[in-house]
């Protein structure tokens, strides 16, 4: 299953680069899924991000990592592939990001995932693909919230505050499709 996401955010495209790209192993920090976030290392191709994540549905709570196989700092891009923790019935999950100056103090943000169900799950696509669209915009906007204000959305402080219960939980907030965060 392909899905697509893409957010406008009002900071310069560097900024929101400094946030997504740089410090890719800090996600914790503003999306409401990710009850903790660390990386092995720098960002850069082969670097290990490990999420903990709250669960939802069918997804139970647990750690993902996941491995950057691109990074480009001057284009802005980035594509990671989940190596470790996903779901028995996930057989494979890519994320690629990208930020796109739109002006001196706006950016677009787009994210194209695929996800790759096995079994019987795969005739329950369409419901995970619809709780993916929902989880997938909360957490744009989340970044967008963090990038604009300097300070986590209050779903973060909210799923902070419960413990590991997040505000609508997710097995990874980056697996998105289309959202309206305008």
């Amino acid at each position: 299953m392909e899905l697509r996401a893409e957010t406008i955010i009002d900071a310069p495209a560097n900024t929101v680069w400094a946030v997504l790209g740089t410090r890719f192993g800090e996600i914790g920090e503003w999306a409401a899924p990710i009850s903790a976030s660390s990386m092995d290392g720098e960002a850069s191709v082969g670097a290990v991000r490990t999420c903990q994540f709250a669960g939802f549905g069918p997804f139970k709570p647990g750690i993902v990592k996941e491995q950057l196989r691109a990074f480009d700092p001057q284009s802005k891009t980035l594509e990671y592939v989940a190596i470790d923790g996903l779901p028995t019935f996930a057989e494979h999950a890519v994320n690629h990001f990208s930020v796109h100056a739109l002006s001196d103090g706006r950016c677009l943000v787009r994210s194209y995932a695929t996800l790759q169900l096995r079994g019987p799950m795969r005739i329950f696509g369409w419901l995970v693909r619809r709780r993916l669209h929902s989880v997938g915009s909360q957490v744009l906007d989340e970044l967008r919230h963090y990038v604009e204000h300097g300070r986590p959305h209050v779903r973060k402080l909210q799923s902070t505050v419960s413990g590991s219960q997040s505000a609508y939980g997710g097995p990874s907030p980056d697996i998105a499709t289309r959202s309206s965060t305008r």
